[in-house]
This record gives structure tokens, sequence and C-alpha cells, in this order.
């Protein structure tokens, strides 16, 4: 397979290209391009027959369906109106490409949540300890009044302006340190980790962990909070690349987890507007029960969690990658699995021939 690959990796790639550059009309190909295209269109499916019915290894299958359908979607597409792609988007790419950082995220939430818990128990267990980062005078005012009003001392559009651009900046930073090679995101997750275990650790301490810091924290903190480590274990994903390219280069496999990253930090970002709207609106409101601040919040969370991971989940299965190329409005999905022909059985041994050249002469006396 290793062979295979090596020998034709540059005809799928110059069909990826020839198909990128066509876009919606094709006129940025000349005449011998197009008909280069439909060659390599006609070889590659070809290969991928090959692929499915000898080597049958599921990333292979997948990347040459991805190559065919931009082939097929180039040559043969229709025109998709605009607002199909941002169906299409919200349907079935975002979730794909969360569910494809699936682990990384989860390593990004693991050194994010439990650097903020174990450093949130360590405070509260031993109290001196938060006076070696904050002197006791800041420590009353923080918990006293500026927590609190940090929250409702500007108009609401204001702040929900000011807070979603702060997140969708911690998100990208999230996002960027982890692509230069994973160490740094985790760096940045386990900072904020520290803040946030610090600040819980003060109010558990003084009593007001639950009347007060999760009231104002869990109704834009928990889906705030979940997209900062979506960001950060997407580009994670990105960094991994460089040590674990699979069977790409590392620039093809730098590009093609690139490609899937930015349309999770769009997605993310969608999460943090979300996440703003809710702190600007919902958290710092006097009419808001505490109760529904936290409805409201945990609804927000698990609304995100069902789009990005239990829909990523469908998504995945029915053959989408994530991929920003899957935006296009000319692309068509194929399922790369749904075709596989089943495994061939185990072959017995052949019939000797000098024995099936004596029963056939025996039956034929036998017949006379």
């Amino acid at each position: 397979m290793d062979r295979f690959i090596a020998s034709h990796q540059a005809e799928w790639d110059a069909l990826g290209d020839l198909a990128r550059r066509t876009g919606r009309t094709g006129r940025s190909l000349g005449p011998g391009e197009v008909d280069e295209m439909v060659r390599l269109y006609q070889l590659v499916s070809l290969h991928l027959s090959q692929a499915r019915s000898e080597y049958r290894d599921p990333d292979l299958v997948r990347r040459l369906s991805a190559v065919v359908a931009s082939g097929h979607a180039a040559i043969h597409g229709a025109r998709v109106p605009r607002l199909a792609v941002v169906r299409r988007f919200f349907a079935w790419t975002f979730p794909a490409a969360a569910w494809a950082c699936r682990r990384q995220v989860l390593a990004a939430a693991a050194v994010f949540f439990g650097t903020a818990i174990v450093v949130g128990l360590l405070f509260w267990w031993a109290p001196e300890r938060v006076d070696l980062v904050m002197p006791q005078s800041v420590q009353e005012a923080y918990v006293e009044k500026d927590f609190v009003e940090y929250y409702s001392e500007n108009p609401s559009a204001v702040f929900f302006s000011d807070v979603t651009t702060n997140n969708i900046l911690v998100g990208v930073l999230a996002y960027g340190l982890g692509a230069l090679a994973v160490v740094p995101g985790i760096l940045i997750l386990f900072e904020n980790g520290a803040y946030l275990g610090l600040v819980a650790g003060l109010f558990a301490q003084r009593g007001q962990f639950f009347n007060t810091f999760l009231v104002y924290v869990l109704p834009h903190g928990l889906l705030e909070l979940t997209a900062i480590a979506v960001a950060g274990g997407a580009g994670m994903r990105v960094g991994w690349a460089l040590f674990a390219p699979g069977d790409r280069s590392r620039t093809q496999a730098l590009a093609a987890e690139g490609q899937r990253s930015v349309v999770v930090v769009v997605g993310v970002s969608i999460a943090f507007v979300a996440a703003g709207l809710v702190e600007g609106f919902v958290t710092g409101s006097p009419a808001v029960p505490a109760g529904a601040k936290l409805a409201v919040g945990a609804a927000a969370w698990l609304g995100f969690v069902l789009w990005a991971f239990v829909r990523g989940r469908t998504a995945a299965a029915a053959g989408w990658t994530g991929s920003l190329d899957e935006l296009r409005p000319t692309y068509r999905p194929l399922d790369p699995l749904v075709s596989l022909p089943p495994a061939p059985g185990p072959q017995g041994f052949a019939a000797d021939p000098l024995v099936v050249a004596a029963d056939a002469a025996r039956q034929g006396e036998g017949a006379a």
C-alpha cells in the first residue's frame, strides 16, 4: 500500500489542485487543463476502486473518496445556493471537524479543568497560600465588591461586545499556541485553569462558592470555557501533526488539519458570541433569578455539546471530515465506506488435477 501511495500521490494532488482552482465556473482553467482534469478524474476513480478492493484501508479510501468527490463536483457539479453552504456548515462540516478533534479536546479539557480543580482545592484547603499571590486587601475587595460589580457596571450591550471580543481572542490564542508544537497550548490552558482555580478557591474559603461564584460563572462559563477547550484541542491537533503525520508528509498533514481547524475556530467563535449574550444580558441582570441563570447556561452548554459531538459523530459516520473544502458550493460528499465489498473468505487448496482426471475417467466408465 505504501508503494501504491508513493506511485500515485502526485496524480491525486494534481486532481485536487485542479478541482480547487475550478471553483464555481471553471473559468480559471485552460482547455488543456480541463482535459487533464477529466483524465485524472477517471484515473483516480480507478485508484479508488483498487484501494477498496485490494487494500481496504479506511483512511486511504477516505482520502481518495475526497479527491474523487472534488473532481466530480468540479466536472459535473451544479450551482448550489449560498444558503445551502451555511446549512452545510451547521449540519455537517463543523460537527464533523469537532468530532475529529475529540481526543485533543478531551486532553485540552483535562489540562484546563483539571488544573482549575487542583489549584482551587489547594487554595481552599490552605487559605494562607492565597496571600502569596494576592494581597489580603485585594482579596476582600474582589470578593465583596469587584467580582459582582464587574458583571453590572457597564451597559449590557457594551459588556456583551467587550467580553465576546475578549473571549474570541482567548480562543484564538489557545488555538494558535496549541498549533505551535502542542506544548505552548498546554501552557496557556494551564495558566488560565490556574487563575480560574485561584478565584474558585478564594470564594470557597470565604463560604461564597455556591451562592456567588457559581451563580455568576456557570451561566456563561459552561459554554465559554468549553469553547476555549475545543479551540485549544483544535490547535493541539494541528501541532500534533508535526509529530505524527501518519502516511502523509508533514506539509500535507498540516494543510489538512489546518483546513479542519479553521472550521472549528469559526464554530467556537459562534459559541463565544452565544456565551457573550448570556454573560451580557443574563449573568449580571438582577431581574433574572439565580435558578433561571443556571438553567439558561446549562441549556446553552448542552446545545453546543449536542451540536459539536453528538451531531459530529453522525456527520463523521456519513463520510464528512470537517475540511474547509467541504464548504465549496459544488462539493458532493461521498460515503467512503458505503460500497466496500465484503472481505473475501479463506481460499482452500486447489484440487490435484491428476485426481480430478482419474475421478472423471471412473465416472465415464461407470456410465458406459
